[in-house]
């Protein structure tokens, strides 16, 4: 009786390979959306630091205006990019989301293969330890008769 082998097993690890890969991209995806997520409150939070500094002044000078002005243009510029930066991320995961899925898919898709394979292994090979138990009743069955 031969043992279950399944042809396509290095086809299944490559699949789970790929899935490792997308699920790990994905994972990096999120990370960076994080970053971008904190740094976006950690520019507000400054903003609101040096706006709130300046305020508690009693006299401003019109360097001191300047600055928190350059301040305020820049951390507007910068909340725009990380905007910009958080949307193409929500985009690369989304996309990378389905990437997953169809990995996953072709996963279960080997899988669900090597299981039938595997049931129909079983069944011939259940059938062939009752063909030897058949025989072997008959021929001991003979041995006692005859």
């Amino acid at each position: 009786m031969k043992t279950f082998q399944f042809r396509l097993e290095r086809v299944l690890a490559w699949r789970g390979t790929e899935l490792a890969r997308a699920e790990a991209k994905g994972e990096q995806l999120k990370g960076g959306l994080r970053a971008a997520h904190e740094s976006m409150v950690e520019l507000v939070a400054g903003r609101a630091r040096a706006q709130a500094t300046t305020g508690r002044s009693a006299i401003l000078s019109g360097e001191d205006l300047a600055v928190l002005d350059r301040i305020r243009i820049w951390t507007v510029r910068e909340e725009k990019r990380l905007a910009a930066r958080v949307l193409d991320l929500e985009k690369s995961i989304e996309a990378q989301n389905r990437c997953v899925a169809n990995a996953r898919r072709g996963v279960k898709l080997v899988e669900r293969l090597r299981e039938r394979r595997h049931q129909t292994w079983k069944a011939e090979s259940d059938h062939e330890i009752d063909e030897l138990a058949g025989e072997s009743a008959i021929a001991q069955w003979r041995r006692l008769h005859t």
